[in-house]
Order: C-alpha cells, then structure tokens, then sequence
C-alpha cells in the first residue's frame, strides 16, 4: 500500500528583503519547495530548504552515477540538484547538509531512513499494484536463547491460504543483504506484490515467502561484519526459525517444494545453508554474490566429491547479477567453476549493479521457475 501526499505551495521562490525572508503566510519555508520534480526532458530536480548550510550533497548512487553529487544554492537558503533520466524503477535517496543526513523533508514516500522516488513506466508493472487478489504480511518477534538475541521474521501468505486450512503450500526463504532486515524484501523489493501479480497471472505456484532477519549481532557491533556472524545465522535459521515456522503454518515438508534465495549477503547465505541441506531445499537463486573455489572448498566441499550427487539434488540453481556490480567478475567465476563441474545451472545477466532495482527483476524471474511439474 502506497501513501502521497498532496502540499500545495504558493511559489518555489520565497521573497526575500535584505538577505532575510520575508514570512507571507501559507507554507513554512521548508514546504515551499517542489521535490522531486518531473521535467519534461525526462531530468528530475530535487530540492532542500537549508538556509544556514555551508554544503548539501545528494546521496544516490543510482540516481547520479558519474554525476556530481553537489547541490547547487539558490535564492539563497534554498538548494537544488537534477539528475539525468534514469530508467524507470523505484530508487532510494537522502540529502547530506553539512555531514548530517536527512530524508526529502515533503516527500511522504520513504523506506527506512530513505526517501524513496517513483520513476513510472512499463518496466514496473510487475511490482505495482492491480486489481488482483492480494496476500497478507505478517511480522513476527522469536526468541533464539543460544545468542540471547529477540528475532525478527516477515511471513506473505498468497491470496488463498486461508480458503484452503487442509493443504500444505510450498514455501520459498528470501534472505536480504548486509544493509537490510527482514522487512527489506517487503517495503521496499514489494515480494509480495510481485508474488500477487504472479500467481493472479498464473505465472508461479501459489507459496508462502518467508523473509528473515540475517543478521546475529548488530551492524557496527563487535563480530560484525557478517563474515564473522554466519554460524549464528544458520543455527538460528535451521533450528530455531523453521521449527517456530512449521508451528504456525502448513509449510511443505518435501524439498521439492522448498527454495531459498537471496541477494549479496543472502545469496552466501542460500548457498551455505541450501548446499549443506539438500534434504530440505530443492531450489535455490542467488543475486548479485559469487562464490569461487574457496568458498565451496570451505563451506561445501561435497560439491567437488560429488558434483553429479549436487546436479541431482538441487533441482533449480538460478544465479543473477548486473555488469555493473561489484561482484560481477566473482558471479562469472562461480558459473565457469559449475559448468565445469558439470551442474546444471542458470545465470541471468542484467544491466545495472548492486541494487534492489535488479533485485525485484531477480526475484520476478525466479519465482516462474519453481515448483514447476
């Protein structure tokens, strides 16, 4: 669901009389301001009311690429930057007055601490909203008593579980990357709208999609970075979280009904937990991460013994990433060193890099591949 909100403004140049504003009534002066703005030539501005600002910089990388990240000041206390067009998708951004950041302060349209800007157009279709049955996101706090730690998982169950109390559904894990949580793949990837728009077209198997919380310890605190808290996640994972899951909802035991995917982060988290327990995970996808020899030497040596064993186990083994990740290279070396191996395998190449613009089209292509007859 989607909130706008409307502010009517009385012009986006405030008078001014000898270098102090002069206060006309309506709006305060930091609503005066139109952000963002559509230009016609595709371009879209954005805007900030911060009088006493030395400096204001524009945070988004996907929005500036090689473009200068310095706003520009006008009428003196306001500031102003446009970014050339950029395709269309859903894209997060922040302004940065003098070192502090802040969100778009009359953008209503947020995730997280992140404004959020909408660029329409046909390729977002598949994760906006229609007039198709919908599915329900439930939020759910577990305890884990071998870290002491309160846990955090998201649940969309499709438009029919509930018509249904007889029949087990088949379930797909999404894991997040190191800047996420498990509410990531929701608000801002829309998994479930996608999902919605999928199953309403008959293009994927009715599933639950369960989003957990992948971090152990918290970012910025002693063990992090992720490297370091993987042994944690996969017991709280496999011991904690799907027995408390199992409780709650009519979740297929076969692993042929059961995936797990997930993007960086995620994705060395599906392929250590997924690889090691083929007994209970059939299919697996991971987005924008690549692991080469070492990580299979170290964390799934049974893949060199065994790889024909792998192939047979693993029913779908979807990799994705984009030219312009970072990770890139290391995707493409984790695709020769499985053909070499001789296990079947996808790899979606996209344009783009490390962002949740390609992750949403990730997600949207491996969902048609599961649990197919």
């Amino acid at each position: 669901m989607f909130f706008f909100l409307t502010v009517f403004f009385l012009t986006d140049i405030p008078a001014v009389i000898s270098g102090k504003q002069q206060q006309t009534g309506g709006p305060p002066p930091f609503a005066r301001v139109t952000s963002p703005e559509f230009n016609k030539d595709g371009t879209i501005t954005f805007r900030i009311w911060a009088p006493e600002a030395n400096q204001v910089k524009f945070q988004s990388a996907e929005l500036l690429g090689e473009q200068s990240d310095i706003m520009q000041r006008f009428d003196d206390e306001y500031w102003r930057i446009t970014v050339k067009p950029v395709r269309p998708g859903k894209y997060r951004y922040k302004f940065m007055v003098d070192g502090v950041q802040t969100p778009d302060p009359v953008n209503s349209l947020y995730i997280e601490n992140s404004s959020v800007v909408w660029v329409p157009g046909k390729e977002t279709e598949f994760f906006s909203v229609f007039n198709v049955p919908h599915g329900a996101v439930h939020r759910y706090f577990y305890h884990n008593p071998a870290i002491e730690a309160v846990r955090s998982v998201s649940v969309y169950t499709p438009p029919d579980y509930d018509h249904f109390p007889n029949r087990e559904y088949a379930v797909l894990f999404l894991l997040h990357g190191s800047g996420g949580t498990d509410e990531s793949w929701f608000r801002y990837g829309h998994a479930n709208v996608i999902f919605d728009n999928l199953i309403a077209q008959g293009k994927a198997r009715s599933m639950i999609v369960v989003a957990p919380f992948g971090h152990t310890v918290e970012p910025g605190s002693h063990g992090w970075p992720f490297v370091q808290e993987q042994g944690d996640f996969s017991q709280d994972f496999l011991e904690i979280l799907m027995p408390f899951l199992n409780e709650k909802y009519r979740i297929s035991k076969n692993p042929e009904n059961r995936a797990i995917a997930g993007f960086s982060m995620g994705g060395y988290h599906t392929l250590k937990i997924g690889l090691n327990h083929p007994d209970q995970f059939a299919h697996l996808g991971t987005f924008s991460w690549g692991g080469g020899k070492k990580f299979f030497e170290e964390q799934a040596r049974h893949v060199f013994d065994d790889p024909q064993k792998t192939d047979e186990n693993v029913r779908t083994l979807f990799l994705a990433c984009g030219r312009d990740d970072f990770l890139f290279k290391r995707a493409q070396e984790m695709d020769q060193l499985l053909s070499e191996l001789d296990i079947e395998h996808s790899f979606f190449v996209s344009d783009g890099g490390h962002e949740m613009a390609n992750w949403r089209i990730y997600l949207y292509e491996f969902a048609q591949l599961l649990f197919r007859e």
